[in-house]
């Protein structure tokens, strides 16, 4: 037997809106009353609810929303109880099988308890709903259905009635789900497995790439490559390295501050010389802000222009393609003095306040280089020892240029960047099918879980 997908145009009315005639449309409640549902119940509460000073570092996994991570628990990052307290507790007593979902705060997240995790503790965060096996409902089922866009938008609309971002058990039970015979839902979840996994692999493979780029990155920055392209090692030729500011370096490298490697530098203009004010909604000459910086690329989603008219008047503060781009403001999840290059296809634009651009002597560095020592961890120097604001990680320019970093004649710096740009291409070519699989899985839960296309066995 194999399975195919077909369309149908056999369809009923509901209170979900047309669905196939074989389908039932029931509320949670309904559920609950035909026994599909043994259980629904949230976390605990009260004034024996666990607080931060009772989290222990090994115990029992005390499950918050934030902790339900791609359809599946991230035990690594939840708080843990102590076992005396949580045979204390009375309620949110999640068992393996059961499928949760997030309703409070960040509303709509799922996972199901895996088989091996015997012991979980819910928050009030979460709702677990115990599915009565064998009994015309599966929970895999029933998970791939509080994914699907037209159970998501259900909650988003309750959850828009509350001030609070809340969605209480008595309002959960009055939504309804879409239920298709026992072997459909089985043959769906099948489905639906199969693209998970293919998306948990490829997420899996981005991951491990990207901690090879950085081991590769901290190597090519600190020991460089030898005349056969090989990275040099410091143990079995120390005659190659020599002593140095920022610790041991190969020998034809030298420690220049920014500053001796800038050609131009400038900032950002300041007051009342670029404001919001000042924005226009045709594109006519781009703004390069804070938000555009990420390590090592530029984001282009958030779009923001001036007139050629006023941008001439900031003709001193022009970035154009391949200038290197250097945000003085940093965050928890955006370090100070990260960096990316302009895009070469992109039409000159102006720096905003708070970000530098550098322009370097092209026969001491390469743009591209100095990217990647200002974006890497290891090799960032001085950075990590000068931010200056009260609230928010900052540089300045003049500081900035005293910098110190490890240089290589450009020869190797070009070797290097070729090195590290061909493993980019490789991670972005992963992204890339992993935005694919995931438009897709979108698409095949809007059709196979309202019934749009069917799941059918047909002989080989």
């Amino acid at each position: 037997m194999r399975e195919v997908l077909v369309k149908t145009e056999e369809f009923n009315d509901s209170p979900a809106g047309r669905i196939p005639k074989d389908w039932d449309c029931l509320t949670i409640n309904d559920c609950l009353q035909k026994g599909l549902i043994l259980d629904v119940q949230d976390g605990n509460h009260g004034e024996d609810h666990p607080k931060s000073e009772d989290f222990v570092t090994e115990g029992i996994p005390f499950v918050m929303a934030k902790d339900l991570v791609n359809g599946q628990i991230n035990i690594a990052d939840c708080n843990k109880i102590s076992w005396k307290q949580y045979k204390s507790l009375r309620v949110g007593f999640a068992r393996p099988a059961d499928v949760l979902l997030s309703h409070k705060g960040t509303i709509g997240l799922t996972a199901i308890v895996p088989d091996w995790l015997q012991d979980v503790m819910l928050t009030p965060q979460v709702t677990y709903y115990r599915v009565a096996e064998g009994k015309q409902l599966l929970n895999r089922f029933l998970f791939c259905f509080f994914q699907s866009h037209l159970f998501q938008r259900k909650l988003q609309i309750l959850s828009a009635q509350s001030t609070r971002s809340y969605i209480g058990i008595t309002l959960q039970k009055t939504l309804s789900i879409l239920i298709p015979s026992f072997d459909e839902q089985k043959k769906i979840a099948e489905i639906m497995d199969t693209v998970d996994d293919a998306i948990a692999r490829t997420s899996s493979l981005i991951t491990k790439l990207k901690q090879i780029k950085a081991g590769l990155l901290h190597d090519l920055l600190t020991r460089g490559l030898d005349e056969n392209g090989q990275l040099r090692d410091p143990e079995a030729h120390p005659e190659e390295f020599k002593d140095s500011a920022l610790g041991q370096i190969p020998r034809d490298w030298h420690i220049h501050t920014i500053g001796d490697l800038v050609e131009s530098a400038i900032d950002g203009p300041f007051g009342s010389n670029l404001k919001t004010e000042h924005y226009v909604n045709q594109p006519e000459v781009r703004v390069v802000r804070l938000q555009n910086i990420e390590n090592g690329y530029f984001d282009d989603s958030d779009k923001a222009y001036v007139s050629y008219n006023h941008a001439s008047k900031l003709h001193r503060h022009e970035v154009v393609a391949g200038d290197l781009i250097v945000a003085c403001l940093g965050d928890e999840n955006h370090p100070i003095a990260r960096a990316c290059l302009y895009p070469a296809d992109a039409k000159p634009g102006i720096v905003k306040a708070d970000c530098f651009r550098l322009r370097l002597h092209p026969s001491m560095a390469i743009h591209a280089y100095v990217m990647y020592v200002l974006n890497c961890s290891s090799t960032r120097g001085d950075i990590n020892l000068l931010g200056q604001g009260v609230t928010r990680d900052r540089v300045n320019l003049t500081t900035l240029l005293k910098v110190r970093v490890r240089i290589p004649p450009v020869r190797e710096q070009n070797h290097i960047v070729a090195i590290i740009d061909s493993h980019d291409t490789r991670i972005r070519k992963e992204e890339t099918y992993l935005n694919k699989l995931k438009l897709q899985k979108q698409g095949l839960m809007h059709d196979l879980l309202t019934g749009k296309v069917r799941v059918k066995n047909t002989k080989n």
